[in-house]
C-alpha cells in the first residue's frame, strides 16, 4: 500500500505540524482539529468536536466576515487575533484561513498559532525601547540643561568681566578726588605740626580719616559686587544686639555729616537678632553714606521690631529720587539724573538688594524730588541657615 493512500501516515503527518490546524463546515461545525490545535485551546480531541468554531475566538467577526465575503474563495493569511482557551483565558494568536470542498461539500480550515511567546518578546523590546528612549530623553534633557548652566556661566562671567571694567573706570575717577584730598591733607599736616597748629593738624586728620573710610567702603563695594554676581554669598550667623550695630555704623559715618547736619536715632528696642552683622553693616551703611551725600538737613533713623522682625527705616530731606526713575534705582550702576553731579558709583542700592535677598530681607522706599527719601528695610530676627 502506497503511502498517499494510509490514512495513518495521513494522521501522523497532521498531528505533527507545528502549527494547529482546523477544519468546520457552513454550520462552523468543528470536523476536524490536529493535535496543536488542541494544545494551543487546551481541548482534548473528544471536547473539541462537541463545540461551534465560534468558542476558539474572541471575535467569530473575523469568521463570518470571511464566509460571507466575496473573497472568500481566496486564501486570507496572517490575521492577529485573539483565542479563548478552554479555561476562558484569552491568548495572542495568529491564523489564516482557506476554503475547500470534499466530496461536494464546504469547508473551511484555519491554521492557528500561539503568539504568546512573540507578544512577550515584543512587549519586553517596547519597553526596552520605551526605557532606552526615555534614557536618551532625560539624558537630553539633562545634557541641554548642563549646555544651558555652560552657557549662563559663560555669560555670566562675561557679564562680570563688563562690570568689572565698568566699575574700575568708574571708581578710578571716584577714586582721584578722596586721594588728591588725603594727599593733600597730609601735607597740611606736616606744615600745621611745624608751626603748632595743633586744632588744624587736627582738622587734617579727621578729613584723612574721613576719605579712608570712603574708599575702604568703595573697596568693600567692589568686592561685594563680585561675591553677589557670583552667588558665593555664605552668611556667618551671630546673635548680637541690633540696636548696638546700628550705633556703631552711625559712629563710624559721622565724619562725613556736613556741618550742623546731624544724625538723629530713635530706639525703643533692645532686640537681639540671629543674623550676619557683617553683611547688615554693609547694608546699613551704604543707605546712611546716600542720606548723608544727598541731603544737607538733619538725618532720622528708627529702629522698631515685633516678634518676628526688625525694622530699619532711615530719612533723609535730601534732593529725593525723580518718580520716572524710581523703578531703576537698584540696578548696577544707575544713577538718577540729580545724582550725576555728586560722588558715587550707582552700585550701593544693588548691593544692598542683593545682600538682603540673600538674608531673606526686603526692602521699599517711598522718595519726592528735592523733598528727600525714606527708606524701610525688614529683617527676619532668627536667619534660616541652609
Amino acid at each position: 500500500m502506497l503511502l498517499k493512500d494510509n490514512k495513518a501516515f495521513f494522521k501522523v503527518c497532521f498531528d505533527s505540524m507545528q502549527i494547529g490546524i482546523i477544519v468546520f463546515n457552513l454550520k462552523k461545525e468543528i470536523v476536524l482539529a490536529n493535535t496543536p490545535l488542541l494544545a494551543i485551546f487546551n481541548y482534548t480531541s473528544e471536547e473539541i468536536y462537541k463545540n461551534n468554531i465560534h468558542v476558539l475566538f474572541k471575535s467569530i467577526s473575523l469568521i463570518n466576515e470571511f464566509i460571507e465575503g466575496k473573497n472568500s474563495n481566496k486564501f486570507k493569511s496572517l490575521i492577529e487575533t485573539f483565542g479563548i482557551t478552554k479555561e476562558g483565558f484569552e491568548i495572542p494568536i495568529e491564523m489564516s484561513f482557506g476554503k475547500m470542498e470534499f466530496e461536494g461539500q464546504i469547508y473551511y480550515k484555519a491554521l492557528i498559532s500561539n503568539i504568546t511567546a512573540r507578544k512577550e518578546i515584543e512587549l519586553k523590546k517596547d519597553i526596552l525601547n520605551y526605557q532606552l528612549e526615555e534614557e536618551v530623553r532625560l539624558r537630553t534633557i539633562e545634557l541641554e540643561e548642563v549646555i544651558k548652566k555652560l552657557k549662563e556661566s559663560l555669560n555670566k562671567e562675561k557679564d562680570l568681566n563688563n562690570l568689572k571694567t565698568q566699575f574700575i573706570t568708574l571708581a578710578s575717577h571716584e577714586f582721584k578726588t578722596p586721594l588728591s584730598a588725603i594727599i593733600t591733607s597730609s601735607e597740611l599736616i606736616i606744615k600745621y605740626a611745624d608751626l603748632n597748629r595743633i586744632d588744624k593738624r587736627d582738622e587734617h586728620f579727621l578729613k584723612v580719616k574721613s576719605k579712608i573710610i570712603f574708599l575702604n567702603n568703595m573697596i568693600d563695594n567692589l568686592l561685594t559686587l563680585e561675591i553677589i554676581e557670583t552667588g558665593n554669598i555664605t552668611p556667618l550667623y551671630t546673635r548680637f544686639k541690633f540696636s548696638d550695630l546700628v550705633k556703631d555704623i552711625i559712629n563710624n559715618t559721622s565724619p562725613f555729616l556736613k556741618k550742623k547736619q546731624q544724625i538723629i536715632f530713635s530706639n525703643n528696642i533692645s532686640d537681639y537678632i540671629h543674623q550676619d552683622s557683617k553683611i547688615i553693616k554693609i547694608i546699613l551703611k551704604n543707605l546712611l553714606f546716600n542720606a548723608i551725600k544727598y541731603s544737607k538737613k538733619d538725618i532720622h533713623i528708627k529702629i522698631s521690631a515685633d516678634a518676628e522682625n526688625i525694622y530699619f527705616n532711615i530719612e533723609d530731606k535730601g534732593i529725593g529720587i525723580p518718580k520716572n526713575e524710581q523703578n531703576f534705582i537698584f540696578q548696577r550702576f544707575f544713577r538718577a539724573k540729580n545724582a550725576v553731579f555728586y560722588p558715587g558709583t550707582g552700585i550701593g542700592l544693588n548691593i544692598v538688594k542683593g545682600y538682603l535677598e540673600r538674608l531673606n530681607g526686603n526692602i521699599s522706599f517711598e522718595s519726592t524730588e528735592n523733598k528727600g527719601t525714606n527708606f524701610y528695610v525688614t529683617l527676619p530676627k532668627l536667619a534660616i541657615e541652609e
